[in-house]
């Protein structure tokens, strides 16, 4: 997946009004208000339905008090005084405000009395009329009769007709089933139910709507609770996971279905982390070892052995400091070190390296340096593995054993834990430096002299080979030089053969310590030397010979035991390559002339082969 693909989608955010609680609220206040509307429709339906029959009730027995009320005055008669006295009281009631007004007429419709006087006079239509209820009836039970009406400017009224009763007295002049002769209209104003009904209506959608927010507030704050904080914790934990932390989990507490989720999500976490750290530590040990292979199989001399396996350790695993020993292929020992403060790249040493190392001699103390030294101990004594963990890294002993006898030990120390290193790794890698040392060890020894610690004659005519190769085919410079030990058989015939041989060391060692890293030192046969002098110019080629002549030459070699001292003297012969002419052979064969020429001048000489007159430049590529 793309690095930058992950990123942003770690980086989304969610906007609140894309979250999910704010669309649970703006859902549930849809829900709330739209069943709230339909429950208020129906409560205030009912509401209204309730007061308008407890009005109705009401306006009936105020209808049936005011025709009881004026059926004493008609029972006198029905003459213009009784329906003035009627007005009069009628307009009392609507002053009192117990109706909006009253009407008094006869069955024909005529109206005889009224609280308006402007409608006395006027007739009422009776029949088929929805504004004079029951007026065409003649049964007691169809009164009081209502109806809703429209009053002045247009209020809603109520009008409520009743028969006027028939009184004993009225019997005197009419007959007993001659009922209802006159009728009462009573007209009631229902704005005041209208507003009633408006400020309930009112009421009711307030305290809906709070009762909405209210709601979907508390369904919010469970649910963000309940869901979104797992939720949220599960996704924060998913992101960082996903942007590599393999060490996150999330908090898995209760028994519900997030925390069973949160549960399964940890434990696939800890799944990812043990596979990409046995990949990891797969990967790791599979590129140690390669490394480790390819860089012995290039540098398999010893002292380039040692230095590829602490540059491979210190690169693959990190420690902060590395020890590597190993013996060398004719005695004594050398050390690669990295990271060791105060300590050569390669130290060497003297002596059997096991015992120096389990004794802890001063001599491997400096490579050693900071590191548990009762863990090197323990492994050279026991010839296996030693691993001491920290609080954040890992030190190690590994001993390189061969015929069960220690020939070396990778020291390593303050291994950081990201390194994921183990024992299977070190086990394997063990293996491979036991294997890789013995050839080291073994191919040294087969190019190496071993009086001397120079290379041998044979690997040294392949080396020349090589130079001479290259130096044709880039058109660079390259120098021979051979040298001969002066007096070399009277030291054997006065001192005896062991001391010529500390001489034959002795010299070795000097014209090593003169030679250059790309130089080749070769011990050619008896006390004669030849040494390869790549990108070495002509003009270098006499003053090279004079260094070495001088290095030998500066002090005496102290034979020891009481067999007194010998001066060591060095006749040196150089050639310069001519690349048009010149192979292995006849390079040689100049380098030695030149050398016998130092001698037939008195020895300790230094003579030089150059290129003849108007030969070709050696340092110019040639067409």
């Amino acid at each position: 997946m793309n690095p930058g693909a992950e990123q942003s989608v770690a980086e989304v955010k969610v906007r609140w009004w894309s979250s999910i609680p704010a669309k649970l609220i703006f859902g549930l206040l849809i829900l709330t208000l739209v069943a709230g509307t339909g429950v208020w429709s129906i409560v205030a339906e009912q509401q209204e339905r309730l007061f308008l029959e407890q009005r109705i009730r009401e306006a009936g027995i105020t209808s049936s008090v005011i025709s009881r009320d004026f059926a004493e005055p008609m029972s006198g008669g029905t003459g213009a005084a009784v329906w003035s006295t009627l007005s009069a009281d009628a307009a009392e009631f609507t002053r009192k405000k117990l109706a909006a007004r009253v009407l008094v007429f006869l069955r024909d419709g005529r109206v005889m009395s009224a609280s308006d006087k402007s409608a006395v006079g006027t007739r009422i239509a009776v029949s088929g009329n929805p504004e004079c209820p029951a007026c065409e009836s003649t049964r007691a039970e169809d009164f009081p009769a209502s109806a809703p009406v429209r009053l002045a400017g247009g209020a809603r009224g109520l009008r409520v007709v009743s028969p006027i009763p028939i009184t004993d007295i009225c019997r005197f002049c009419h007959q007993s089933d001659d009922e209802a002769r006159s009728f009462v209209a009573v007209d009631f104003d229902l704005s005041g139910l209208e507003h009633a009904r408006s400020a309930r209506q009112r009421s009711i959608l307030v305290l809906g709507v709070a009762g909405s927010l209210l709601l979907a507030l508390l369904v919010a704050l469970l649910f963000r609770r309940l869901v979104m904080r797992p939720v949220g914790a599960l996704s924060h934990a998913m992101a960082r996971l996903a942007a590599g932390d393999l060490s996150t989990r999330t908090r898995a507490l209760g028994a519900d279905e997030f925390a069973l989720l949160g549960r399964h999500f940890n434990h696939m976490a800890a799944r990812i982390e043990d596979q990409v750290a046995r990949i990891e530590a797969a990967r790791t040990e599979s590129e140690l070892l390669y490394r480790l292979v390819v860089d012995a199989s290039k540098n398999l001399e010893t002292n380039d052995f040692a230095n590829g396996v602490a540059r491979v350790i210190k690169e693959k695993l990190w420690p902060r400091c590395v020890a590597f020993f190993l013996e060398g292929a004719e005695g004594g020992w050398i050390c690669a070190t990295r990271g060791n403060p105060g300590c050569k790249a390669l130290e060497r040493g003297e002596g059997d390296l096991e015992s120096l190392l389990v004794s802890a001699s001063a001599q491997v103390a400096k490579p050693l340096a900071g590191f548990p030294r009762q863990l090197v101990e323990d492994a050279c004594r026991a010839h296996a593995l030693q691993l001491l963990r920290g609080a954040e890294d890992l030190s190690i002993a590994l001993p390189v054993v061969s015929e069960s006898r220690l020939v070396g030990l990778l020291a390593c120390h303050g291994i950081p834990d990201d390194a994921r290193v183990d024992e299977a790794l070190l086990g394997n890698l063990g293996a491979h430096l036991d294997l890789a040392a013995v050839n080291s060890r073994n191919y040294t020894g087969a190019i190496t002299d071993a009086l001397t610690g120079l290379k041998n004659k044979r690997y040294g005519l392949a080396r020349l080979e090589d130079a001479l190769n290259f130096a044709r085919r880039k058109g660079s410079c390259l120098g021979l030089a051979m040298c001969d030990i002066d007096h070399f058989k009277r030291v054997n015939d006065e001192h005896g053969h062991p001391a010529g041989d500390a001489v034959l060391r002795e010299t070795a060692r000097r014209i090593a310590a003169c030679l250059r890293r790309s130089d080749v030192a070769v011990r050619y046969g008896g006390e004669e030397f030849m040494l390869i002098l790549p990108e070495a110019a002509p003009a270098a080629l006499q003053p090279t010979g004079e260094r070495i002549r001088r290095a030998i030459e500066a002090a005496a070699l102290d034979l020891g035991a009481g067999a007194g001292s010998v001066g060591l003297t060095l006749s040196v012969g150089l050639a310069a390559f001519r690349a048009a002419s010149d192979s292995a052979e006849t390079l040689v064969a100049r380098a030695d002339a030149a050398l016998y020429r130092a001698k037939e001048s008195g020895r300790n000489r230094v003579a030089v082969e150059l290129p003849e007159a108007g030969a070709p430049d050696p340092a110019r590529p040639q067409p």
